[in-house]
């Protein structure tokens, strides 16, 4: 009977909302004075975020009350911080609750929720993947590109090979100085895997460990689609071993050796109208001494920044990454497309495509891996995404 009772109130407060169902029919029928009392029920004691953000849209546009820009942008936090807070919480008390006996006290119960589902408090940050892809030129040692070539390892390594990504990233939720920020820990780990070969060995993996804060603008720009704006600091680096000897140019890396890193700081800002989004990435690399520095010159070919072109028609989602290199007079660019497999909702046909120009119209990009920023690479891959 604790069980049935516990089950009953559990998805009581899940699906019980009828507050927000009215308040619905009466927002879609522009009748906001009817459903602004709903939504204010529905949001102080459901803590919905929708109604949180229809209150603030009310508020915003004088809508069913005066106009109150401070109070708007106080259900617009809250719509944040409850969307943030209770995301696919229904979903784990649906597949969790039906198995399992409950406790005798709400917080053990939320643990042994917290234990059953492995809910660590992580989340995707960039596309996890795993492609099989075709990149038309594979480095041999020194950076050097040769068909057939073996690398210093004695390894002949092929154009096909599967390459997989990794991206994984924390939140913290703060309310300081009066406006909210997002604190971010991330990290995104892409292997190009040579599986196709004996002994498949890995011929190139990229770390990239993040720290970051997001501020978010709460619709006061929405005349520009400004949505918020990022700042953070960003560690790229393969591991591979460093070796003594004269470089392949001045700025250039060490010739034989295979390790590439380096450290930036960076301001990004978020756009979005309607279904198109946009990124705008600028970022500043630490300088190191030249004797240390793996690759001096690795902005000449990354370029000072990126932008992300974003698009979304019911499933498919579409992106395009742009870097410019304007010391090196070339464009990259990176082109990612994913859409819902028929048998699941998250699981995800994956297609990217990497490539570029420069004003003499050569084609290929630059900075696909860190082996290989400072060489022009075509790279097409198929496979499957579980994020995007």
């Amino acid at each position: 009977m604790l069980r049935l009772l516990l089950l009953i109130s559990i998805f009581t407060a899940l699906y019980a909302d009828d507050y927000l169902n009215e308040a619905e029919a009466y927002f879609q029928n522009k009748e906001y004075k009817k459903a602004y009392p709903y939504y204010l029920k529905s949001a102080n004691e459901n803590q919905k975020s929708e109604a949180a953000y229809k209150l603030g849209w009310m508020c915003e546009h004088g809508k069913a009350t005066e106009l109150e820009t401070q109070t708007a942008v106080y259900w617009y936090k809250k719509a944040a911080e409850w969307e943030l807070n209770n995301s696919k919480k229904k979903q784990v008390y649906e597949t969790i609750y039906r198995n399992l006996d409950p406790l005798d006290d709400q917080e053990s119960t939320s643990t042994l929720v917290e234990l059953a589902n492995g809910n660590f408090g992580l989340r995707a940050y960039y596309p996890n993947y795993a492609v099989v892809s075709y990149t038309d030129r594979i480095p041999k040692g020194e950076s050097k590109y040769e068909d057939g070539g073996t690398n210093p390892d004695g390894v002949a390594y092929i154009h096909t090979e599967a390459k997989y990504q990794i991206s994984l990233r924390a939140d913290y939720m703060t309310n300081w100085f009066g406006f909210g920020q997002m604190w971010t820990g991330a990290y995104t780990q892409t292997s190009y895997w040579q599986i196709f070969i004996d002994s498949a060995p890995f011929r190139e993996t990229n770390y990239k460990p993040e720290l970051f804060v997001t501020i978010p603008f709460f619709h006061k720009l929405d005349s520009i689609g400004l949505k918020g704006v990022a700042f953070g600091y960003k560690h790229s680096s393969n591991g591979q071993p460093v070796t003594d000897g004269n470089r392949t140019r001045p700025k250039g890396p060490i010739a034989g050796s295979r390790s590439r890193s380096w450290n930036r700081i960076y301001a990004r800002a978020y756009f979005q109208w309607k279904n198109f989004f946009t990124e705008i990435d600028a970022w500043y690399k630490f300088g190191e001494p030249l004797l240390t520095d793996d690759n001096p010159d690795i902005v000449d070919y990354y370029g000072p920044g990126s932008v992300e072109l974003g698009y979304i028609n019911k499933r498919l989602l579409a992106r395009l990454t742009l870097r410019p290199s304007f010391s090196k007079g070339h464009l990259t660019g990176e082109l990612e497309m994913s859409y819902p497999v028929p048998i699941s909702d998250n699981v995800f046909f994956y297609l990217q495509a990497f490539s570029g120009i420069d004003t003499d119209g050569n084609v290929g990009g630059y900075g696909q891996s860190l082996i290989d920023y400072d060489q022009k690479v075509n790279q097409v891959g198929f496979g499957l995404s579980i994020s995007r």
